[in-house]
């Protein structure tokens, strides 16, 4: 036997045994208080996760506190590895951990929402495979996110891709991609997964001694139902203009309109009695314009 097919045998026993089971489909959302992942964000920003409590609900679901300790930001059923998100509000269906390629799932709780009616979210399991993340064997889960034209229940050439979210075994969410503006949400720079730490985590201490430069956040959560939250940050004292638009460029709402002394600063949207869909919001100060897109899930 020529050396290059031994070597080539030996690649594909070894990618055999890597790959040869399925991993275990809950293994795709890491669900264990204290996990942290960060993500590197448009304009420079870094994004900190963290598991901070759990608890077990009369449905055996497990929820999950990330920001709040009142309100959780997700369930599992661990049962039949479907995750939910913001369980006690809009209950969306978000991921459904054993999907294969080809697969979709309706996003919303199919009996609120009327046949026909607009719009209606679906994701699609565009793609599974094996792969490398942080060094360590794993299998990536991308899956798409669509809103359907009226009328449509299944996913076709006119419904919309709103983004692509490629989940790993064992790391959870490594990629989020939107599909306009800007392409990338956010990407994975770091976890700590059960107490293993993988890639790049900033201290506490590294994250103080960050420039104080003017930036807004990417809004969380998002996809949101009703409220979510938006920080940004100035250098300096000025007029500060924040502002949220549909699509289509027409004036929603009035967040910040006032003048504001350097600093850090959150404020909350509130969508409530606003269409499904996807709004931006707009910051303007001391000559400087930053515009992203959210999505709001009702």
């Amino acid at each position: 036997m020529k050396l290059i097919n031994i070597i080539a045998a030996f690649i594909l026993f070894i990618n055999q045994c890597l790959y040869a089971q399925e991993p275990d489909p809950n293994s795709f959302f890491p669900y264990s208080v204290g996990n942290i992942w960060e993500y590197d964000m448009p304009y420079g920003e870094i994004a900190r996760i963290e598991i901070i409590r759990d608890s077990i609900g009369k449905d055996g679901f497990v929820y999950l506190f990330y920001g709040s300790i009142f309100d959780p930001s997700w369930s599992i059923d661990t049962a039949s590895s479907v995750v939910y998100f913001l369980p006690t509000r809009s209950n969306q269906q978000y991921y459904k951990l054993t999907a294969d390629s080809g697969d979709t799932w309706m996003v919303e709780p199919e009996d609120t929402i009327p046949p026909g009616e607009h719009p209606r979210f679906e994701a699609l399991v565009k793609n599974k495979y094996p792969s490398i993340v942080f060094g360590s064997p794993t299998v990536l889960m991308e899956i798409e996110y669509y809103e359907l034209n009226w009328g449509d229940t299944v996913i076709n050439d006119f419904s919309w891709k709103i983004n692509t979210e490629t989940l790993a075994s064992g790391f959870g969410l490594i990629l989020n991609w939107y599909e306009e503006p800007g392409g990338l949400n956010k990407l994975i720079r770091g976890c700590v997964i059960d107490g293993d730490t993988f890639g790049i985590i900033t201290t506490v201490e590294e994250d103080t001694q960050s420039p104080k430069e003017f930036y807004i956040s990417q809004n969380y959560p998002n996809p949101f139902n009703p409220m979510t939250n938006i920080r940004f940050r100035t250098s300096n004292f000025g007029f500060v203009a924040l502002k949220v638009y549909d699509v289509l460029g027409n004036k929603i709402r009035t967040l910040v309109n006032e003048e504001k002394p350097a600093g850090e600063y959150q404020v909350t949207f509130n969508g409530s009695g606003l269409a499904s869909g996807v709004y931006v919001y707009r910051i303007k100060t001391n000559g400087k314009i930053i515009s992203k897109k959210m999505i709001l899930l009702q």
